[in-house]
C-alpha cells in the first residue's frame, strides 16, 4: 500500500513538473494568450485541465497550418476509419458527433474520390460498413507524414535535449489519459 502512495506522490510530482514546463513555454511564447486561472475555488488538476487543453488545441492548429494538411471532416473520417476499422455511417456519426445525413454526405465523397469503399457488415446484412481503400490510407499517410515532420522540424529547432524528455515523459502521461477500449465502431 505504501508503493502505491509513493507512485501517486512521485507520479503528482512529475506533472507539476511537466505543468510548470508547458507554462514556462506558454509565457514565453507571445502568440499564446496565458489566462489567468488563480482563482481559488480551483485546484490544482482545473488549472492544469485548461492549460493542457488550450495549448494542445494551439499545437493541433499550429501543426495543421505549418504543415499546410487539410483540417477536415473527411480526413478526420479517414482517421476515424483507420483507428477503428470498418464502421457504419451511424456509428461514424455518433463518435464524430455529427448527424447521420452530415456523415452520409461525408462518406459520399470520400466514395467519390475512392478513398472508402462499402461492403456487407457481417453481423447485420441489413448494414453496410464503410472502410478505407488503399488510396484512402496512402492519403492520410501522406498527411500524417507532412505533420510528423513538421513538428520534428519545430522540436529539432526549439527545444533542449532536456526539454524534448520532458516532452517523450509528458507524452506517455497524456497516452495514459486517452487510453480507451480499443474495440472498433462497427456498430
Amino acid at each position: 500500500m505504501a508503493a502505491v502512495g509513493q507512485e501517486r506522490t512521485a507520479g503528482l510530482m512529475y506533472a507539476c513538473t511537466v505543468h510548470s514546463h508547458i507554462r514556462e513555454s506558454a509565457l514565453s511564447s507571445p502568440l499564446t494568450p496565458v489566462r489567468d486561472n488563480s482563482d481559488p475555488t480551483r485546484g490544482p488538476a482545473d488549472q492544469l485541465a485548461e492549460n493542457l487543453r488550450r495549448v494542445i488545441g494551439n499545437l493541433v492548429r499550429e501543426v495543421r497550418t505549418g504543415a499546410q494538411t487539410p483540417s477536415s471532416a473527411q480526413f478526420e473520417t479517414l482517421g476515424l476509419l483507420d483507428r477503428h476499422g470498418p464502421s457504419s455511417i451511424s456509428a461514424m456519426a455518433v463518435h464524430r458527433h455529427v448527424k447521420h445525413q452530415s456523415m452520409r454526405l461525408v462518406v459520399a465523397q470520400l466514395e467519390q474520390h475512392q478513398l472508402v469503399s462499402r461492403g456487407p457488415d457481417p453481423n447485420d446484412a441489413r448494414k453496410q460498413l464503410i472502410e478505407l481503400t488503399r488510396q484512402g490510407r496512402d492519403a492520410l499517410e501522406i498527411s500524417r507524414h507532412q505533420r510528423s515532420d513538421w513538428l520534428a522540424r519545430q522540436l529539432e529547432e526549439k527545444t533542449t535535449p532536456a526539454q524534448l524528455q520532458t516532452l517523450e515523459a509528458a507524452v506517455r502521461i497524456l497516452e495514459q489519459l486517452v487510453a480507451t477500449d480499443q474495440n472498433g465502431l462497427s456498430g
